[in-house]
């Protein structure tokens, strides 16, 4: 069997006991032990702070220092490797208090054979090799833990939250003022979701792939959960359980933006057929208005009926040119824009509107100026297309209020249009961009759908949240 060497230093004023301990060590069969020997009080514990050693031999008195207190001070520096203490007399009081200050063993030097010797520097050696391992596994863990980009959170059997890892601390951060009074069931939007994952924590002990929405700051959080009981090693070991979330909002987000360019690509579509079918017919009524001037003027209802075809044959003109124009790719012209002018500008042009129905509102800006290339005047039409939206929204509101907040999310500006009116059915929500979708009687649909068409044009993107009889908050994302 091939012998692995182990490196002894022996702190010992001693020399005659120091040679006595070397020959004990060159005697243990299956291991080759390298001795060395310190005896300086003055730089005893630099010797052993020095970490060139794989195991310390500390006798108990040596001169004006004690073992004990050494091995006080190096524990102290969180040096970990074993340190053995020695005495010349068997104590129990020594021997306990050695083991209270760190001290991997306690040998007696009077009652020291190569067995015991062998039996305790193995064990020493031993337990600190576990002991590393496992450090190197929690550390291992621990970096998982707190490095992992999904929200991780630790939970105690009351289900309040004990600890939790940094995205957690980014997603949750306004929930976060004291961990300690945080509970697990607040994060919920709903509490009947928070009591079905009770329930099935209480039936399978475990919960994987359960979709949820979260409380944000300003949006609710669309996501997967998977909850598991950490594993006991005591018997009296409180019970805990380990959170992971899933975040699947942004994914959410971008299928939606893709099923509206769709509308707007099918919408361009469709303007453009309808142009061409409803134009011809149209060029026939004005051909046939100049015949119908010709041939009956002598009748007294001509005029009446010219007039009916001429206002129709407008009105007619008038939606294909408001059709087209929402649906066509805007012809946008760039510029350095300053983008809280541009929403100041919409908030001037909506100012009347706000004052005759007593809206309240408030405007929040960064102290910065948030600059960029954008048509100002598009953005503006489609900053008042919300803005009306939300004025409407307001008609029967006994406090009306409107907020608008303009901040940067991962350094892109983000506008935030809010209102405490009725709010928005399902139906409502999912048809808001849709052209001719409109609520009002005469509206022609057109303004939500412009309003899209801009803020794709600009490479945006524009989210809604609503509930009836809690108001809408717009997000617009350049």
């Amino acid at each position: 069997m091939n012998k692995t060497k182990v490196k002894v230093l022996v702190v010992e004023d001693d020399e005659d006991d120091f040679i006595i301990l070397k020959h004990y060590l060159t005697k243990i069969p299956k291991m080759e032990y390298d001795v060395y020997w310190a005896n300086s009080e003055k730089f005893i514990v630099q010797d052993i702070l020095a970490n060139e050693h794989d195991i310390y031999l500390i006798d108990n008195y040596l001169g004006k220092l004690q073992g004990i207190d050494i091995i006080e001070k190096v524990r102290k520096e969180r040096f970990q490797k074993p340190l053995i203490l020695l005495t010349g007399a068997k104590d129990i009081t020594v021997d306990e208090k050695a083991m209270e200050k760190g001290a991997s063993d306690f040998l007696v030097k009077t009652e020291l054979k190569i067995e015991t010797l062998e039996r305790s520097l193995r064990y020493a050696l031993d337990r600190y090799y576990q002991q590393q391992f496992i450090n190197n596994q929690e550390r291992k863990y621990r970096s998982l833990f707190e490095l992992s980009m999904e929200p991780l959170m630790i939970l105690d059997d009351g289900f309040m939250i004990i600890e939790y890892n940094h995205a957690f601390q980014q997603m949750f951060s306004s929930f976060l003022v004291n961990k300690n009074d945080v509970n697990f069931e607040s994060l919920f939007e709903y509490d009947f979701d928070f009591d079905s994952i009770c329930n099935k924590l209480q039936r399978f002990g475990f919960i994987s792939g359960f979709k949820t929405i979260l409380k944000g700051e300003e949006t609710p959080y669309v996501s997967i959960l998977s909850v598991a009981k950490l594993p006991s090693f005591d018997k009296d070991e409180k019970l805990r359980y380990q959170v992971a979330i899933h975040d699947i909002s942004k994914l959410i987000e971008t299928q939606k933006e893709l099923q509206k360019l769709e509308k707007l690509s099918m919408t361009g579509r469709m303007a453009r057929m309808i142009a061409h079918e409803v134009r011809n017919p149209l060029t026939n009524i004005q051909l046939a208005l100049n015949e119908l001037d010709e041939l009956t003027k002598e009748s007294p209802d001509t005029e009446t009926y010219k007039e009916m075809i001429g206002r129709n044959a407008k009105r007619i003109n008038s939606l294909i040119n408001e059709l087209l124009k929402s649906a066509k790719p805007q012809e946008l012209v760039y510029s350095r824009t300053n983008l809280q002018a541009v929403m100041d500008s919409a908030i001037d042009f909506c100012s009347d509107r706000f004052n005759l129905q007593n809206i309240q509102f408030e405007k929040k800006y960064p102290d910065h100026l948030i600059l960029g290339k954008w048509d100002p005047e598009k953005l503006k039409i489609a900053f008042v297309n919300i803005l009306i939206n939300a004025t409407e929204a307001l008609d029967e509101t006994d406090s009306p209020q409107i907020s608008v907040r303009v901040a940067q999310e991962n350094n892109n500006p983000v506008i935030f249009i809010k209102d405490n009116g009725k709010g928005m059915n399902e139906e409502t929500l999912n048809n808001l961009f849709d052209p001719f979708f409109t609520n009002r009687k005469d509206g022609l649909g057109l303004g939500m759908t412009e309003t899209l068409n801009i803020i794709h044009m600009h490479k945006g993107k524009i989210g809604v949240q609503s509930k009836l009889g809690e108001g809408t908050i717009f997000k617009i994302e350049l």
